[in-house]
């Protein structure tokens, strides 16, 4: 695994800045690349908080349509609309409430199982917005993952942010905006400052966005950048998503195996 070059620093020494005779601790930060989710056992314990990012590393959808990268896709498309952002979250949204999800890897939801039942602290942490909580909910639910059982609160919280903010069923959903300030704020309306927090996710982005928060408020943090899904991402094709996304309808999502041909009885009548 690919240790990434971040700031990993155990104590600050005495310093006039702190006017103390005494060594001051700060926050460790460390970012790891890891290609499978069971690395996640090896940096758990029970004084960590570990938070799972949902998309691409929980869950992926059975079709290239609302997968992550396909938002992202068309985040851009969207880029010349007067909010290209809340454009592209209502489209994704709406066919997401329509899709099947299923788990990254086929071990997922027993790995998350097993820590649980260690009474490890888990909690999801997600951009998706508010209108996708619920849905989301369910479809982990269906893949046998349930984010509430060892979660640092069992209840709703509702913060701004400058978006709204939703922690629901042991998951903080950011509504697009940073991960970092969202976890910060969320911690401080619970009282709840853990040790250590450990934090897998696909984008390493978010681990920084979230490494920087932690160290704002004195925690140890490990990032674990999740690139089992970098070899899909790499081969996305527009192509498939657009035959997706123009010829699905509400009571079926075409599956890759069908835009596919589709895609091909196109190019033969051209």
């Amino acid at each position: 695994m690919k240790l990434f070059l971040y700031t990993a620093l155990a104590l600050f020494f005495h310093s006039a800045v702190y006017g103390s005779s005494s060594a001051k601790p700060i926050a460790a930060s460390t970012i790891i690349e890891t290609p499978h989710f069971s690395d996640l056992r090896s940096y758990a314990d029970a004084d960590t908080l570990i938070l799972l990012d949902i998309d691409d590393t929980l869950l992926i959808p059975t079709q290239t349509l609302v997968s992550d990268v396909w938002f992202q896709y068309q985040y851009k498309k969207n880029k010349d609309l007067p909010d290209p952002l809340d454009a592209t979250l209502a489209q994704w949204e709406a066919i997401r409430h329509l899709s099947r999800m299923k788990t990254v890897e086929k071990d997922t939801a027993k790995i998350v199982s097993d820590l649980q039942r260690k009474t490890y602290c888990i909690m999801g942490l997600t951009t998706q917005g508010l209108a996708l909580a619920t849905r989301t909910v369910e479809q982990l639910l269906d893949n046998d993952i349930d984010l509430i059982k060892t979660a640092p609160s069992q209840d709703d919280i509702y913060l701004m942010n400058g978006r709204g903010v939703l922690y629901r069923h042991g998951i903080l959903f950011t509504s697009g905006t940073p991960k970092g300030p969202a976890l910060e704020k969320l911690l401080k309306a619970m009282n709840y400052r853990p040790k250590k927090i450990v934090f897998i996710n696909d984008k390493e982005t978010h681990l920084l966005d979230v490494a920087e928060s932690a160290k704002k408020l004195g925690i140890d943090f490990t990032g674990l950048r999740y690139s089992y899904s970098d070899e899909r991402v790499a081969h996305f094709s527009p192509e498939l998503a657009e035959i997706e996304f123009h010829f699905s309808t509400i009571s079926h999502l075409l599956t890759d195996e069908e835009a596919k041909s589709l895609l091909e009885m196109l190019h033969e009548s051209s």
